[in-house]
């Protein structure tokens, strides 16, 4: 006679399968020796034997249940009935993965809308670093998760910026250094240098309009944009802090002349 961990081991399970499975209904529990421990004989490990195997060929344990107490005929139906039900299942998923294929051949980058998805592409076979597509990511990603219904003006103002961009060797130049200062202190000199180049940049893309109320954005999606730039690195932060600070001095100069 076996103990519940010998039965266990040689129906290839474990105690507590076993231990479920008298809980359920689905193996008897033997009576208890006269040492208080429950033995159990051939019949029981014959039918866990036949509740392992069956389990292994993807059925319930509750149609198990039903499919012990019933002929041998019935088990050959349910057989058939799971292999169908399996077919159409691998049909589903040949379907979808057709439909993921034909979404990523569309669409590089799934998190971003289409058009936006493709210039990312394009921006990586430029030599973008990746670290900074990302971020450039993270930020489209704000921008239209808090303007939702400038969707399609986001996208064609940021693809009309990139083509404008793209083709200036200095532009590419000022991604890279930015890049480069993820593990730089706050105080590198160059921090201030690529301050002053970004500065410009934007006095020179926007003029007069930075000083202008509607190029200020609303409370909510300044407190957010504000979060991301403080969780920048150190050096970038501050490239960041010293940019707003020296285009603000740009347009005050221009309003005092």
């Amino acid at each position: 006679m076996l103990t519940i961990g010998e039965i266990a081991r040689l129906a290839g399970t474990t105690v507590r399968a076993v231990r479920h499975y008298h809980a359920i209904g689905l193996l008897p529990e033997p009576e208890r020796d006269h040492s208080g421990y429950r033995r159990y004989g051939a019949s029981c490990l014959v039918r866990l034997l036949r509740v392992r195997g069956m389990r292994e060929l993807g059925l319930p344990l509750q149609r198990i249940g039903t499919l012990l107490a019933g002929p041998e005929p019935a088990l050959h139906e349910a057989l058939d009935a799971l292999d169908a039900e399996l077919a159409e299942q691998a049909e589903r998923i040949a379907v979808r993965r057709a439909q993921l294929a034909a979404v990523r051949t569309a669409n590089p980058d799934p998190e971003l809308p289409e058009r936006l998805s493709r210039l990312f592409a394009r921006a990586a076979a430029d030599g973008a670093p990746l670290r900074a597509l990302q971020q450039e990511k993270e930020v489209l990603l704000l921008d239209l998760a808090l303007h939702p219904s400038r969707a399609e003006a986001i996208t064609a103002e940021y693809e009309e910026l990139y083509d404008r961009l793209r083709t200036r060797p200095e532009y590419q130049e000022v991604t890279r250094r930015f890049d480069a200062l993820t593990d730089s202190a706050p105080d590198d000199a160059e921090v201030e240098r690529l301050a002053a180049v970004l500065a410009d940049a934007v006095r020179a893309e926007y003029g007069d309009a930075i000083d202008h109320p509607s190029w200020i954005p609303a409370p909510e999606a300044e407190r957010i944009f504000q979060d991301w730039v403080d969780g920048l690195p150190p050096a970038q932060r501050r490239v960041m802090a010293r940019v707003v600070e020296l285009a603000s001095e740009e347009g005050i100069d221009r309003r005092g002349a």
